[in-house]
């Protein structure tokens, strides 16, 4: 089975949740994610703002605030010349609201830059990544971009933690050399 492949069947596999179960799985797993010793460690989280049939993050967000952690989520800074795009790379602002937030590529909700602080210089974060799938071995299949596999080559001291729906996880999906796995996988019903 191919990426593509993979990514089409856990689209299929969406369309038979309801609004209602991704709700009740997030809580599971932001519950889950929180109880962890690397959550309650840290003084930064670096969180994702999720798109439909992620895990959803607002909630987790809002109690990372609670407990008095700085808050980051990714922005996507294009570099273009003449108009056509030469690269692409992905930063983490600070937010204390989500009214800094507007719009960004994919349609997902980004921090403004003018308004918000860069992170990258953080020496130490915990960074909870999305993915479409995983592996029990908990290689990643992404959208694509190779934004988190370019961020933590060059950030590896950041400890990462991926989060997913039971029905994203195969025995065993393509993987590439480049490719970067999160040190740990949880879903609503397991850690991995």
């Amino acid at each position: 089975m191919d990426k593509k492949e993979v990514r089409r069947l856990v689209a299929q596999r969406k369309k038979e949740y309801s609004d209602g179960q991704f709700e009740q799985m997030s809580q599971k797993i932001i519950a889950r994610l929180q109880e962890l010793p690397c959550y309650q460690e840290a003084d930064v989280i670096f969180a994702y703002m999720d798109m439909p049939g992620e895990v959803k993050m607002r909630e987790f967000i809002r109690k990372s605030w609670a407990d008095g952690k700085t808050v980051g989520v990714p922005k996507i800074i294009v570099s273009d010349t003449d108009n056509r795009i030469t690269a692409a790379s992905m930063h983490f602002y600070q937010i204390d609201s989500f009214d800094v937030l507007h719009e960004g590529m994919m349609h997902i909700m980004e921090p403004d830059p003018e308004r918000c602080k860069c992170l990258d210089s953080v020496e130490k974060a915990l960074i909870v990544m999305p993915g479409i799938a995983f592996d029990t071995d908990r290689y990643r299949i992404g959208y694509g971009g190779g934004f988190y596999d370019r961020y933590l080559a060059r950030h590896p001291e950041h400890f990462t933690v991926a989060v997913a729906y039971k029905f994203q996880i195969f025995d065993q999906i393509p993987w590439e050399e480049q490719d970067i796995r999160p040190q740990m996988l949880v879903t609503e019903d397991r850690m991995i």
